[in-house]
């Protein structure tokens, strides 16, 4: 977006207060594609498509439960509201939208898509997304989004090209209990006590973080962790203001990354680890932190039990540690499900898309537990676990959110953070290096 929109404290603070949220109630229009006491959908009656059986196309993420549960629940919800549609489903990629765009270059997008804000940008030049604001409009969507929820709908220029179907989550740095006990590890606080326990974890060949360095993303993530502590607008902040990287806080923050990689924080192989390996690792007590977004409590929960901690960015330099930590990292922004415009079936795609969303946001919450982002949510299926009431606990305080990677507008400022950071983590590219290019990067592109 070309004016990165950060989430809200509201929509932050609706983590606090979710079993508040679920009973909230509104009038929405009969044709409003929402779950009813009876666990139907107005749509049901009033959705209108061709007697013959459509088979749509959908690229989406189906590769864990986080992405699994969620398709598969609102896949069955949909067969009862549109059955005349089938779905194809072609696995996402996780290969930042580089099979995605391979489509559209070749005219060959799927109905349906998966889509972020950068995505978004990109197809609207190039005319490959559906504007879906006269659909929208038709269901009654907008009324059935909490207000708190409704900036990740819209976008800045006032329209809708994706629906959302989850919250808007920060993202987090977990530990295992466990490991950190075996090796008498108290959970860090600041920076100097982090690199203490990551040292003790190397040198007891224990990895310190599972960081699936394979994507870009995290790495830039663990940047705009360090430097949020001091500048809460994190890396908004190189595209949004006057900031620059020789900045105290984004200097200070490489300065950071490199002291954490030379006490050993990387493991080997990191450069070619997935979500899932990583994942397993942390699991399986070899690795004794993982970074990721606030959708892992989904999985850590279940697969851990209390065993899953949560520290609270402890990345502030020694006496700063309090005030640092209401300045959250990460935050929603456009994205979704969106359309192709050039589907065969543009108008019964664009209505199967948005309910699909809708039944996907409330699969999530059924039974994954995530945050309602819909009003008249059903409740959890599950109660919410420790690491879920932590995450929770620790979203209550913030003042501030800044954004992930795929959150930033300005495409030449994000690349250029996704490899100069990938650099820093290996160890063989310098804090100076890394300022003078990324500084270079940021004139050229503002």
């Amino acid at each position: 977006m070309k004016k990165a929109k950060r989430v809200s404290l509201s929509l932050l603070l609706i983590l606090a207060m979710t079993f508040a949220m679920t009973s909230c109630a509104s009038s929405v229009r009969t044709a409003a594609p929402v779950a009813q006491p009876n666990g139907s959908s107005a749509a049901e009656s009033s959705s209108a498509g061709p007697a013959e059986k459509v088979t749509l196309k959908i690229y989406a993420q189906y590769s864990d439960d986080s992405e699994k549960v969620p398709y598969d629940y609102a896949k069955t919800a949909m067969q009862k509201i549109m059955p005349e549609v089938e779905l194809e489903l072609i696995q996402q990629a996780q290969d930042d939208d580089q099979k995605i765009k391979t489509y559209a270059a070749a005219g060959n997008l799927p109905d349906i898509f998966g889509t972020n804000l950068n995505l978004i940008r990109t197809f609207q030049e190039s005319g490959n997304i559906l504007q879906l604001d006269p659909y929208v409009k038709e269901l009654g969507v907008d009324e059935i989004f909490l207000d708190s929820a409704k900036s990740t709908l819209y976008d800045e220029d006032g329209h809708i090209y994706a629906i959302p179907n989850d919250t808007a989550w920060v993202s987090g740095l977990f530990y295992n209990k466990a490991v950190f006990e075996k090796y008498d590890v108290t959970p860090p606080k600041n920076i100097d006590e982090l690199v203490a326990a990551v040292e003790v974890f190397r040198k007891n060949d224990i990895i310190p973080l599972a960081i699936f360095a394979k994507e870009k993303w995290p790495g830039v993530q663990l940047f705009d962790m360090i430097a949020s502590r001091e500048n809460s607008l994190g890396i908004l902040g190189l595209e949004k203001s006057d900031a620059k990287a020789s900045d105290a806080a984004y200097s200070k923050a490489a300065e950071k990354i490199k002291r954490l990689v030379d006490a050993g924080m990387v493991a080997p192989g990191a450069f070619n680890m997935g979500y899932d390996e990583a994942l397993a690792l942390f699991v399986e007590g070899e690795a004794a932190m993982l970074i990721n977004g606030g959708w892992a409590t989904l999985d850590l929960g279940p697969k851990m039990g209390d065993n899953a901690g949560l520290l609270i960015y402890p990345f502030a330099d020694p006496g700063q540690e309090e005030i640092a930590k209401v300045n959250m990292s990460g935050g929603g922004s456009i994205g979704g499900y969106a359309v192709s415009p050039h589907s065969k079936y543009k108008d019964l795609a664009a209505k199967f898309a948005i309910q699909f969303s809708l039944k996907a946001a409330e699969g999530r919450v059924v039974k994954r537990g995530t945050i309602p982002i819909l009003k008249n949510s059903p409740e959890p299926e599950i109660p919410y676990t420790q690491i879920q009431q932590d995450y929770i606990e620790m979203v209550s305080q913030a003042k501030s959110t800044t954004a992930f990677p795929w959150g930033m507008s300005n495409t030449k400022i994000r690349t250029a953070l996704e490899d100069n950071v990938q650099r820093l983590l290996t160890g063989d590219y310098t804090v100076n290096d890394f300022i003078a290019d990324t500084d270079k990067v940021i004139a050229s592109a503002r």
